[in-house]
């Protein structure tokens, strides 16, 4: 799943959250174990790499690692050169449908499969399930590239065709930050580990003056860690449909259509008045607003204006950058009991949001980059990938910024030293179990049941008004998903 809200920052594209079909150029890779090198082929690769982009300018501590792989490939490979872009991209899917339209996209490229399987148009990347089949020289003993990789994330990634756009390797872990300092001044001892306890600590900061939170409640981040825990004995059933690791589109389809994913089933929405008793303590004027306002939301704790804040471990590097004062600790979603929402199991669900990050990496085609008619260029191109795609040099590249956990098994974790990172360490080492709502279609998640879910905590519609608009948009989305991809959700039992 994809983690991140439709919003932009200089290092961030945030893409919208869906996951349908694109029909993209597809290549047949030679059936022959791949050789080491680029080949008699000379020129430059072209690269964007989101939040890895080293030598950003004017950033305090720019980093370095992946160019320091870059150029131990290019010594390898006299005449070939890895250029990395350093252009702010206010808006990654804009940005890719532009550049590719003109024929100018990078041969290399950060985007989420949501995007590269839905919202993007057809023919903008290459697909590289036929590659990921195949050996990669670079990592001893390997028979397929995939074998390395993330089984569940490479299932959830693909598109319904089986295609695959993207190089997946790092995932975001969500927690909730806090400021040690506004804890301690409103008398909050002891960190939350029940829903009960973060409601009353919520409760004793507003009482001592201090805003708990002031946030969109981002409905796709929230919903998984309740859904997770009420759904968790059907978990097997509700990812099983398409015989694939994970919750696919296409599982959630078939879970809407048969009224399990849906208010139909009384687990649905029977969190949403326990949330509510904890967003009546935040300040109303965000509820209803678009999550790409969580930007300013952010500002607001690191200006030492909020206790809490509920975000990515992105996060965590920008409040270095940001240069914030006060200490700042974090916790784990609580777990919940049936004193807090009914049909609650209790299970453990602190890991059950997170998603892909920024090792996120599609390859052009000849329709979307004319460079790439050169021949030999897709071949090297897709060589400077095996190199730079093996679980030794993800680890190096994702430890460096402190913001992300490389996927790949064997892999391991490293966050920046500005915060207790313990939660988060602890959350990594759960199984990945997430259960939810949002990339049946892609505007379900963020859009429809965003606003639908921000209607009802900030009481401008009833539970029972927000039930019968549910169903309407998840209806509509179960049935998208059928027409659009030619399924008959009927046939699944």
């Amino acid at each position: 799943m994809n983690a991140r809200p439709p919003s932009a920052g200089p290092l961030h594209a945030l893409a919208s959250l869906s996951l349908l079909l694109l029909t993209g150029a597809s290549l047949a890779a030679s059936t022959a174990a791949p050789q080491k090198g680029a080949g008699a082929w000379k020129g430059t690769i072209t690269m964007y790499v989101q939040d890895y982009t080293p030598n950003w300018p004017g950033v305090k501590r720019p980093l370095k690692v992946f160019q320091q792989i870059a150029d131990a490939y290019q010594k390898a490979n006299p005449g070939v050169k890895i250029k990395f872009s350093t252009v702010p991209v206010p808006d990654n899917d804009t940005n890719v449908r532009v550049k590719a339209a003109a024929g100018e996209l990078f041969d290399i490229y950060w985007a989420q499969a949501a995007s590269l399987n839905s919202t993007l148009p057809k023919g903008v990347a290459t697909d590289l399930a036929p590659y990921f089949r195949q050996p990669n020289p670079y990592i001893p003993g390997n028979k397929a590239w995939q074998d390395v990789m993330n089984k569940t994330v490479l299932a959830e990634s693909a598109a319904p065709g089986g295609a695959v756009y993207e190089l997946s390797g790092d995932q975001v872990t969500y927690t909730i930050f806090y400021n040690k300092d506004l804890f301690k001044k409103a008398g909050v001892t002891a960190v939350p580990t029940t829903w009960a306890q973060l409601v009353a600590a919520a409760k004793k900061l507003k009482a001592a003056g201090i805003e708990p939170m002031h946030a969109v409640p981002a409905y796709p981040w929230w919903s998984h860690h309740f859904m997770t825990d009420l759904y968790s004995k059907d978990y097997a059933k509700l990812t099983g449909y398409d015989g694939a690791p994970g919750q696919s589109p296409l599982d959630e389809a078939v879970a809407i259509s048969q009224g399990l994913l849906t208010p139909k089933d009384p687990r649905f929405m029977s969190w949403w008045p326990a949330f509510k008793s904890f967003t009546d303590t935040w300040p109303k004027d965000y509820l209803t607003a678009d999550p790409a306002k969580n930007y300013d939301a952010f500002q607001d704790f690191v200006g030492g204006k909020e206790a809490m804040i509920y975000e990515g471990s992105y996060k965590a590097r920008e409040m270095q950058d940001a240069g914030v004062k006060f200490p700042i600790g974090a916790f784990n979603f609580p777990k919940l009991s049936t004193a807090d929402v009914a049909g609650a199991t209790g299970v453990n669900t602190a890991n059950a949001y997170s998603g892909t990050g920024s090792f996120q990496y599609a390859v052009s085609t000849e329709r979307s980059n004319r460079t790439l008619r050169e021949p030999g260029k897709l071949a090297a191109v897709v060589d400077w990938m095996r190199y730079f795609g093996t679980p030794t040099n993800l680890q190096k590249i994702v430890a460096e910024t402190g913001s992300y956990v490389p996927s790949w098994p064997g892999t391991k974790a490293g966050f920046a030293a500005n915060f207790d990172s313990q939660a988060l360490r602890a959350q990594v080492t759960q199984p990945n179990r997430a259960l939810g709502v949002g990339n049946a279609s892609p505007n379900l998640g963020w859009g429809d049941m965003q606003k639908i879910f921000g209607l009802y905590l900030s009481g401008n519609i009833t539970l029972d008004q927000a039930k019968v608009q549910a169903q309407t948009v998840l209806d509509r989305a179960a049935q998208d998903y059928a027409r659009k991809n030619k399924v008959d959700l009927a046939k699944y039992k």
